[in-house]
């Protein structure tokens, strides 16, 4: 890109080049015309001359005298090239006297004048003789104007060069040096450089300028050591928020452990009080059944606030291994189908043949997420049924199992399909009144899902049920995540 300063001498010497040419050619153009007009001039005069002096001359036949006078006219004016003198008789003109050798029009370089050579008599009657042909040469005029071509052509190169010389020093003392340094100050400022300021080298425009350059670098400044102030106690603040969710996260994941160790001895003590004790009362056995089953709902709540809690601090690790997910599924019915017709629902699972397979996942995760949803299904629904469909998408890349559970339940808003995915959150307040719950299992499910390299997704309509989706690849060790993490929307 060419430089400014390279414009402005480019400008300025362009104007001088342009101005002194046009200076040359209306110099020249007037001398020329001066240079002609005296030529002229002198022309007529000696033609007018030499024909005053002829007409004696003719009118005797004293053609000798003739030669000598026009031979000395001629000596006498070094510009003269030829002298023809012509008598008329007969109607005829006839050459009596000449000096020199005419030149053709071809040739040039001679200027021709002419004058008759008139008997004036009384009554103004006029009567001619003959006439004079004068040819002056043009060389004198031709050498004059070269010559003033070479003087004004070396006038205005020196012209020129003095000029060029002072307003060169003009235009870097008062307009490329400032501007220099002004570019050399926005580059600057442009690196990042805002320590040195800004000083005003002329006291016009450019100077304001200077002023202002300095007046930004000032606020750049203090707004890039504010930012830069805020950064610093934010990225604090961050490091002790990133320390404290690690501490919670270490503390949940021991207290979980803590805790659920106990609830598993207590479980056990139920589990060999209802095997063993035979003559309990029905009374003793109910309260016994009912002890198990909040034992067994705190520790589903432990595992999944210790699978939160392992998730937040990255710590997350999954046994992969070999699942065929048609006998997985088939298993699991038998579970699902006795909890639906407590309810009174109905309970469908179909899958497809092409299941019937081996694929590589997390096998607990695996059963954990797909109980977690239709757990959920069967609770939130009241009548009807909760269908179970699971197949392999085809042109998909990787290879997925798709498996939707499909209930005719209480349903969800559309604007908190997303919102249902948060830890300890359900549609609303009554929802975990009625059907209880902490509101973690569709929040560990889908983490659990992602982390395999897949997802979860819902659709549904509030009083007509809901579709929930689980996408996951048939081998997770080849997947490379590139969904985030719950952590990870929550903290942008």
């Amino acid at each position: 890109m060419k430089k400014l300063s390279n414009k402005i001498r480019t400008g300025v010497l362009g104007s001088l080049v342009l101005t002194s040419i046009l200076t040359i050619v209306l110099v020249l153009k007037s001398e020329h015309q001066i240079l002609q007009e005296d030529l002229d001039h002198n022309g007529k005069t000696l033609s007018q001359t030499v024909a005053a002096v002829c007409l004696e001359s003719l009118l005797s036949n004293d053609f000798p005298y003739l030669e000598t006078y026009i031979e000395k006219a001629a000596r006498d004016n070094p510009h003269v090239s030829y002298i023809e003198v012509r008598q008329l008789e007969d109607g005829e003109r006839q050459l009596v006297a000449r000096y020199g050798e005419k030149a053709s029009k071809e040739d040039g370089g001679v200027e021709v004048f002419q004058a008759p050579v008139q008997l004036r008599e009384r009554g103004s009657r006029t009567e001619v003789l003959g006439d004079v042909e004068i040819g002056l040469s043009t060389e004198r005029l031709e050498k004059l104007l070269a010559t003033s071509t070479w003087q004004l052509l070396l006038g205005a190169a020196l012209t020129f060069a003095m000029l060029a010389l002072v307003l060169g020093k003009v235009l870097r003392h008062s307009v490329l040096d400032p501007v220099d340094d002004l570019t050399r100050h926005a580059t600057r400022i442009g690196s990042g450089d805002l320590e040195a300021p800004i000083e005003p080298t002329t006291n016009d425009e450019l100077g304001s300028l200077a002023l202002t350059m300095n007046e930004m670098r000032g606020n750049l400044k203090g707004s890039y050591e504010k930012i830069e102030r805020e950064i610093k106690e934010k990225t604090e603040a961050l490091l002790v928020a990133q320390q404290a969710d690690k501490v919670k996260s270490q503390f949940l994941a021991n207290m979980s452990h803590e805790i659920r160790t106990p609830i598993n001895g207590v479980l056990g003590c139920l589990e060999l009080a209802l095997e063993t004790d035979e003559t309990a009362i029905p009374q003793d056995t109910e309260l016994l059944d009912e002890a198990r089953n909040c034992a067994q709902s705190l520790l589903t709540l432990v595992d999944d606030i210790l699978d939160i809690a392992r998730i937040e601090s990255r710590s997350m690790a999954f046994e992969l291994g070999p699942l065929n997910p048609a006998t997985t599924l088939t298993r699991l019915e038998s579970r699902w189908r006795e909890e639906a017709k407590e309810k009174g629902l109905e309970l469908e699972l179909r899958l497809r043949p092409e299941l019937d397979t081996v694929m590589y996942t997390a096998p607990d995760e695996f059963q954990r997420v797909v109980n977690n949803l239709v757990d959920n299904a069967i609770k939130f629904t009241s009548e009807g049924s909760v269908r179970i469909e699971a197949s392999k998408p085809e042109s998909v890349e990787p290879a997925m199992i798709r498996i939707e559970i499909i209930d005719t339940g209480i349903g969800i808003p559309q604007e908190k399909n997303e919102e249902i995915f948060l830890p300890f959150t359900q549609t609303d307040s009554s929802s975990t009144r009625k059907y209880g719950g902490a509101g973690l299992g569709l929040s560990v499910s889908r983490q659990f899902a992602r982390l395999l390299g897949g997802d979860i997704n819902v659709t549904s309509h509030p009083g007509r049920g809901s579709t929930f989706t689980i996408n996951l690849p048939f081998d997770s060790r080849q997947y490379r995540q590139s969904r985030p993490l719950l952590q990870d929307i929550i903290s942008d």
